[in-house]
């Protein structure tokens, strides 16, 4: 059982928590830099977004969710939902909260479980795994701030590098990632600090040989 960091929350977040329970039996997972944060503690994050490898039902979504009937859509697709949710006092600010379903990548760890029995967020090992593949998609500070956190808490970047090159194939050139995470140029990067920067430059720099990492379930969350 995972004792997530609810301090990190602001307070829309945490208001909107206990309404998220329905989230498991959906078979749905919290990736994302809230479920770092979450699990680290080391910023606050303001979003939540939930990952399937099941079909994204919104029907049933809706009906289990009771804060989608408060909630401003921002995107619906299928296999995707983003909506903004409206707080429960009139001066609360929206809480983002996306769905993201018929993922086919899998996982490489195993998703865990809050104490609080509210939802199931994703291991280190597979967050790492996003974070190194987001990076090559956006340039934004926060993306780098969880990694240099999760390998100061001893989360392998080789192990992710080569989960991820598992997991998205040819999609994924660990080299790029690597070179990513060196250069802080780009969008809103030069904010990094010099502490977070020599965290990236060391490990990065560390990286040899790639040992293969097994995929070890093609569903990302509980049967259901």
């Amino acid at each position: 059982m995972l004792k997530p960091r609810l301090d990190i929350l602001p307070p829309e977040q945490r208001e909107l928590w206990p309404e998220l329970a329905p989230t498991d039996d959906l078979g749905l997972v919290l990736y994302g830099g809230t479920a770092v944060a979450l699990r680290l503690g080391h910023r606050i994050s303001v979003d939540f977004d939930f990952f399937s490898d099941k079909p994204l039902h919104h029907d049933r979504l809706r009906h289990a969710m009771a804060f989608l009937s408060r909630s401003t859509t921002v995107q619906e697709e299928p296999n995707t939902l983003t909506v903004l949710v409206a707080g429960k006092h009139e001066a609360s600010a929206t809480v983002k909260v996306s769905f993201f379903g018929g993922l086919t990548f899998g996982r490489v760890g195993q998703p865990e479980n809050t104490e609080d029995g509210v939802l199931r967020v994703a291991s280190l090992d597979d967050l790492m795994v996003m974070k190194l593949k987001v990076i090559l998609q956006r340039a934004e500070a926060k993306d780098y701030q969880d990694i240099a956190r999760m390998i100061e808490e001893r989360v392998s970047l080789e192990r992710g590098l080569s989960a991820a090159r598992e997991m998205f194939g040819p999609a994924f050139q660990p080299s790029e990632s690597l070179k990513a995470l060196t250069f802080f140029e780009d969008g809103d990067l030069r904010s990094l600090g010099e502490r977070e920067k020599a965290v990236l430059r060391q490990a990065a720099c560390a990286v040899q040989d790639l040992a293969p990492v097994r995929i070890l379930s093609s569903a990302l969350g509980p049967a259901i």
